[in-house]
């Protein structure tokens, strides 16, 4: 009987022990901001830390580029070619170009550790970096730094459109609910600086795209669009649709916000993610298409999702505001 209660005994103390033990590790996962419970974040930089067990770290022999699903992906798969060639010879690994068609099933790819090395739209790192496991390592830029982006309301100069509050009972064009620019930004500066709320105030389209967006606005298909300009000038560039002075007229500009963020699957080998930044930050732009592209860039600069990406989230703070206003 003693030897019975003995062995109880001990039994507890081990249970005890390791419950201990397991709360001990439980409170040293520290997240910050709101990644999900699969990702860990020690350092406090709001992105998650690659996995402690080695094991579980990604290495493969082909990494998977992709750009963010703002435009047409196929007229961008020839513009990363010389890039992807410069990644090869930095990482010494093969680069296959991933055409994806959504921000969600960008994230999901990212997530699913299918994807290595991406650019998220600027409003959807937030997404990725929660959700999908992703790490911003770099921006594109110039010598004076971040060149970013802005949120534009645009209207066609025949809808007799001409100030935002031309805009009452119009239809607006926006990209997705995950996009920055063409979303959460005119949805809360409308309301913030406006007041004025969708389905109340003005009627609400999605076209999937920003250049849908500027595209449908041009065609006749929505009164007004909110757009990055960025998507703009590039589609100017294209001759996809004409010289804004012949047929647009801007209701509202925002300030610059941060531009489509670059990095990796935070599974990747850290030794892989090193080299990985190394080719980014080493890329030489001149004679590139590139460069012919984005004309207002010539490199790749660092980027801290925790510092420079915080107004995003305090736009997507100011959506969410209007959500709980509609009840949504």
């Amino acid at each position: 009987m003693r030897r019975s209660v003995a062995l109880v005994l001990v039994l507890c103390l081990v249970a005890s022990f390791a419950f201990a033990q397991g709360a001990k590790e439980q409170a040293e996962v520290v997240r910050y901001g709101e990644l999900d419970t699969m990702y860990v974040d020690k350092d406090g930089d709001m992105v998650a830390d690659p996995p402690s067990d080695s094991k579980q770290w990604l290495d493969p022999d082909t990494l998977v580029f992709a750009y963010a699903p703002v435009e047409d992906p196929a007229v961008y798969e020839e513009v990363f070619v010389d890039f992807q060639k410069h990644l090869e010879a930095k990482t010494g690994k093969k680069v296959r170009w991933f055409a994806v068609t959504s921000y969600a099933t960008q994230i999901e790819a990212m997530r699913a550790g299918r994807l290595h090395v991406s650019g998220f739209a600027a409003g959807t790192v937030q997404d990725a970096v929660n959700t999908g496991g992703f790490v911003p390592m770099v921006i594109m830029g110039a010598e004076t730094g971040m060149t970013g982006y802005k949120m534009a309301i645009i209207a066609h100069k025949n809808s007799g459109i001409k100030t935002i509050d031309d805009l009452r009972g119009k239809t607006i064009a926006f990209v997705s609910e995950s996009s920055n620019s063409g979303y959460s930004a005119p949805r809360a500066i409308l309301y913030d600086q406006f007041k004025m709320l969708p389905t109340k105030d003005y009627k609400v389209a999605f076209s999937g795209k920003h250049d849908n967006s500027i595209a449908g606005v041009f065609n006749g298909d929505y009164d007004a669009g909110a757009i990055a300009d960025t998507v703009l000038q590039r589609m100017v560039a294209g001759n996809r649709v004409p010289d804004p002075a012949e047929w647009m007229t801007l209701i509202f500009e925002s300030q610059t916000f941060p531009p489509t963020a670059w990095g990796v699957n935070y599974r990747i080998n850290p030794d892989l993610q090193a080299k990985i930044r190394d080719a980014f930050l080493s890329y030489n732009w001149a004679g590139t298409l590139m460069k012919e592209t984005w004309p207002e860039n010539d490199r790749f600069i660092t980027v801290s999702y925790e510092k420079d990406y915080a107004i995003t989230r305090a736009i997507r703070t100011g959506s969410e505001e209007v959500a709980k206003l509609l009840g949504e």
